[in-house]
């Protein structure tokens, strides 16, 4: 039996060494042949192998009854994990016995534990006492991976080399693998590779096993390269890369915020990532907020026909649902689809991530699937109420009250407040009032949410009786409280009060700085600056040093009176008293002053938005202003520079805001952004328009020559039409010749219930009246009397226009005399419209009349009106009316006249064939400031080239230009390059071109206008032509020079 018993033990260790199924088949084939042949033998010599047999020495053993005891000792001892008594009980048994197999690992685990120095040489005793048994493979693979779990390196390195060395064991297979997995897993990397080129040298390759174990235990020290290199190497030798160590990979980079660089390290070797990966990665997206990662990996895992886990789905609906990404509606579609239910937890988390991006579409998605599989909890109405609160929808929060009672729930006490506080955000006092009945004991919060109602009614009393109510129930109010009564006080206009009551906490020791700027907003709401100074000074006497806050309320009030010098005084106190200015400072300067006209103080006020580093991205009332005060200015580039800030930050913008982003773009010519941001409010974030922003929108278009883009988004989505809606399609239809269009949307929308205002009535008047369409008029002056909107002076006006359009003046001018008959104010615009249409039809002799009966109604003229004058007396080349109508008007009128008049008079001069009183003009011009327009410039200058009155036409371009007093060149202002053309070619045929004609292009060029090629190549190709013909007569030369405009048969100067 000891004989079979060693050949099995042969055979097993050979079968442990092999590594690769060939090698498995020798041994089998092996064992087999020698099996036979034994058999063979000992049937032919029985009574040799008998004699052989008794002649072997044998290990003395213990007796069956004594070894069966002690090894279920040592059973029961490792069973238990007395480490201690299975060392002791295998120390009696181990001389006498070899170890059993299936107690060989227990033996060595307990000498780890109790005796780690013992253990080398008391096995390696045992193992020298019973060689012909225990030297083998097995026994060796045994105790290698019984010490390499262990992590003790140093007993692992002892029994290497004595297994070898002492016993002659060969490092097979099996023992490298088992050696190598042991320094992996105690995070050894050099190491692995050291074992595993000597195991190379000796034609031995790792097995996907040992791949794993390598892995397994890399990634187990958070090895992630040497995880990746043996995860290609193990890719390259043909074994599949076991899914376990893909997604454990992807954990470990996480906590290292290496997972995409891992991830497209996979991808470039083509190492199959299965679903429980993809769903590792996509929770990775979630805690590092990657909604961008999120997208790749989902694209990439359905090109890759993976299926998503529910895992990933989830991951999926978090990422996006944050993002505000409107793929969260189709991955919750997809889930339906496949019957995935939302648990409630799930649920709540996605409200929660809704919130804070205000995603209030898919948050109502979120409700309709729970409503549909289960019903609501007091945790999912918690989270949909955040969900309104945190987008300002307070009202809509409140109404989800009545669907709780429904549902048979009963809110706690944290949800009761924040009803009570939802329900005063949005002026339901009274739901706060029924509210806080419900609970039977209120804290402190719920009664600052009742005395806040009070606020919002105007009630002092009631607050007061919130703050006795307090008190009964014996709690002390604190200064939260008693601030809250102080701001009802101040809200009411109370000023007494919050005196009293702020004085009553300063016996009490209970103000702060709270209280004394509510009592100083109560102060700058009545205009009292005085008793606002004095108390900032009473707040500095008792500690309690102004704040930003402080200050702000201060410069409000200012503000909001028009004292804006007084204000940037407050703006230099607060940067003397190192308090910084914030955000809201920014908003309140920059408000008062958006309605002003001169730019000195909106270039001031954006020299301090940028001086004290207020970025107007952070708020959104301060970026609604900057916006619009942008616009109304025309400030192009700060507005672009702008609006490409907002797009790199993360501001949630809510509805209204959504309006003046689209409003700043539509300036921008940008309607590709405009429509960007329509549809990621609308699409994107389920976020419903209110009228404004859809006239922001529709203006959007219309005002960018999208007249049909605005008719198809009206009626597409079939809002209820509004007179704001109205007035602006009209324009748009007016704009582009459409009035049969606009007068068939104004009573489509008359039909469906739109009631019109004075302004829209009047936009609907001028879209017929500005093409004379004056029966269209008079039908919707009728349905105005009809709809009780009595006409106001633009009405009168337009009407006016309609009849000065088609000619029929007088009709105007008995619309005007109505106007002055029924007292309906009006100003120079109707007169101005009427004397328009006098010029247009060459009535001139009704100018007169009207210029008398607008002085004697007390109308002064506009500069307009002086344009108009001045183009009737030129036409009549009556310059005598023009200096005399240029001459008084102004002062009548109490205006100064601007550039275009100026200019009217200058062409005057030169359509009436006169040059001096045009150069008198021109000079009269530059001595007020003033420079004429291109076409002006240009007019004057072939006026005198004309003439032959070189020296003057040279004078003009060195002043259009400031090529002699180094002036800044006025960009409106320029002379055309033919002109220059005419004029240098004028003057070569005069013989002045060396004298007077290149100087004076040295100078254009020397002060950087632009000079065209053709005219320095005319300048030569004159002088050529002069030489060439030097030889004729003057007069001769004088009779055949044409200039190039007479050539054209254009009109200029003096011609026809």
């Amino acid at each position: 039996m000891s004989a079979v018993f060693e050949m099995f033990e042969s055979i097993d260790t050979l079968l442990g060494g092999a590594a690769s199924l060939w090698v498995e088949l020798a041994a089998m084939f092996c064992f087999t042949l020698g099996f036979v042949l034994l058999r063979f033998k000992a049937s032919k010599q029985p009574a040799k192998s008998a004699k052989k047999l008794a002649a072997t020495p044998r290990v003395q053993k213990i007796q069956p009854e004594n070894y069966t005891k002690h090894r279920m000792r040592m059973e029961d001892a490792a069973n238990c994990g007395n480490a201690t008594k299975l060392v002791q009980e295998w120390r009696t048994a181990q001389a006498k016995s070899p170890t059993p197999k299936d107690l060989l690992k227990p033996v060595v685990q307990a000498f780890l534990d109790t005796e780690t120095e013992a253990l080398v040489p008391e096995i390696m005793e045992h193992l020298e006492q019973h060689k012909s048994v225990m030297a083998n493979q097995w026994a060796a693979t045994t105790i290698l991976d019984a010490v390499a779990r262990s992590g003790n390196m140093k007993v692992l390195e002892d029994f290497w080399g004595r297994l070898n060395k002492d016993l002659g064991i060969p490092h097979g297979f099996l023992l490298y693998e088992t050696t190598i997995a042991g320094y992996a897993a105690a995070g050894y990397p050099k190491k692995v590779e050291e074992f595993h080129q000597a195991m190379q040298k000796e034609n031995f390759r790792l097995s996907a096993r040992g791949y794993s174990l390598i892995m397994k235990g890399f990634l187990k020290n958070g090895l992630v390269d040497e995880v990746k290199h043996y995860m290609v190497e193990m890719t390259e030798k043909g074994h599949a890369v076991p899914t376990f160590a893909v997604a454990q990979l992807f954990r470990v980079a996480s906590e290292t915020n290496r997972v995409h660089e891992v991830y497209r390290k996979l991808k470039e070797r083509a190492i199959p990532i299965q679903p429980e990966a993809i769903a590792v990665l996509l929770e990775d997206c979630v805690r590092k907020h990657s909604q961008d990662m999120a997208l790749v990996i989902e694209q990439e895992a359905r090109a890759a026909n993976i299926v998503l886990t529910a895992s990933s789905y989830d991951s999926l609906l978090k990422v996006y649902a944050e993002g505000c990404n409107p793929r969260a509606h189709l991955i919750l579609k997809e889930m339906q689809n496949q019957n995935m239910n939302l648990s409630d937890n799930l649920c709540v988390s996605l409200l929660a991530r809704c919130a804070e991006g205000k995603f209030v579409g898919f948050a109502e998605e979120i409700v309709q699937q729970i409503r549909k599989n289960s019903k609501m909890t007091i945790a999912t109405y918690s989270a949909v109420m955040k969900v309104y609160a945190y987008s300002g929808m307070y009202s809509k929060a409140c109404d989800l009250y009545d669907d709780i009672k429904k549902d048979g729930i009963e809110p706690d006490a944290m949800m009761y407040g924040c009803l009570m506080k939802f329900s005063v955000e949005c002026g339901r006092t009274q739901l706060s009032q029924q509210l806080s009945e419900k609970v039977s004991v209120l804290d402190i919060q719920n009664y600052m949410s009742l005395i806040r109602a009070a606020g919002r009614d105007r009630d002092v009393d009631r607050a007061f009786a919130v703050i006795q109510q307090l008190r009964e129930n014996n709690v002390a109010p604190d200064s939260i409280a008693l601030n809250c009564v102080v701001d009802v006080c101040v809200k009411a206009g109370d000023i007494k009060r919050a005196e009293q009551l702020v004085a009553e906490m300063e016996e009490l020791k209970l103000e702060d700085i709270v209280t004394y700027n509510t009592l100083l907003k109560g102060y700058c709401q009545k205009h009292n600056i005085k008793a606002a100074k004095e108390l900032l000074e009473k707040m500095a006497a008792a500690g309690k040093q102004p704040n930003d806050v402080s200050y702000n309320c201060l410069l409000n009030s200012l503000s909001s009176n028009g004292n804006y010098k007084d204000c940037w005084d407050i703006v230099e106190k607060m940067e003397k008293s190192n308090v910084k200015p914030d955000h809201y400072t920014a908003s309140i300067l920059l408000k008062g002053i958006k309605n002003m006209r001169g730019a000195h103080d909106v270039q001031k006020c954006f020299e301090f938005l940028d001086r004290c580093g207020v970025d107007p991205c952070c708020d959104e009332i301060l970026l609604n202003t900057v916006l619009e005060i942008c616009i109304r200015h025309k400030e192009s580039g700060r507005l672009s520079r702008l609006m490409a800030d907002f797009e790199k930050c993360n501001l949630r913008p809510a509805i209204s805001t959504y309006g003046s982003l689209i409003k700043a773009y539509a300036n921008l010519n940008r309607l590709d952004k405009c429509w960007f941001f329509w549809d990621q409010m609308r699409v994107d974030r389920g976020l419903e328009p209110n009228d404004i922003v859809w006239g922001c929108m529709l203006d959007a278009l219309v005002t960018n020559g999208e007249v049909d883009d605005a008719m198809k988004l009206f009626e597409r989505q079939c809002m209820r039409p509004n007179p704001v809606i109205c007035s602006i399609l009209v324009k748009g239809l007016a704009n582009t010749q459409q009035p049969r269009r606009a007068l068939q949307l104004w009573r489509e929308m008359k039909q469906n219930g739109m009631k019109m205002n004075v302004v829209a009535y009047n936009v609907m008047i001028d879209s017929q009246a500005r093409l004379g369409n004056m029966d269209e008029v008079m039908e919707i002056v009728q349905e105005m009397a009809a709809d009780n909107c009595q006409p106001d002076s633009i009405t009168h006006s337009t009407i006016c226009k309609g009849y000065a359009v088609k000619g029929e003046l007088a009709k105007a001018i008995e619309v005007l005399e109505n106007m002055q008959q029924s007292k309906v104010p009006h100003d120079a615009i109707v007169y101005n419209t009427i004397l328009d249409g006098c010029a247009k039809h060459k009535r001139v002799e009704l100018v007169e009349p009207i210029l008398e009966t607008m002085e004697a109604n007390g109308v002064g003229p506009s500069n307009f009106t002086l344009g108009i004058l001045l183009k009737i007396y030129g036409r009549q080349r009556d310059l005598d009316k023009a200096f005399e109508a240029f001459k008084t008007l102004p002062r009548k009128g109490r205006f100064t006249p601007n550039t275009q008049v100026w200019s009217v008079l200058l062409g005057t001069c030169i359509s009436a064939q006169s040059p001096d009183q045009a150069l008198k003009v021109f000079r009269d011009m530059q001595a007020a400031g003033v420079m004429a327009d291109s076409r002006g410039c240009t007019s004057l200058v072939q006026c005198l080239v004309r003439l032959d009155r070189f020296h003057e036409a040279i004078d003009v371009v060195d002043a259009v230009y400031g090529l002699q007093n180094k002036r800044s060149h006025n960009q409106n202002s320029s002379i055309d390059q033919e002109c220059l053309e005419s004029l240098l070619t004028s003057l070569a045929q005069a013989g002045l071109l060396e004298e007077q004609g290149a100087p004076l292009l040295q100078r254009l060029r020397a002060a950087k206008v632009s000079v065209s090629g053709r005219l320095m190549a005319t300048a030569l190709r004159t002088e050529v032509t002069k030489k060439e013909s030097a030889s004729a007569k003057p007069d001769d030369a004088k009779k055949g020079r044409v200039h190039p405009w007479e050539a054209k048969n254009k009109t200029v100067g003096f011609g026809k």
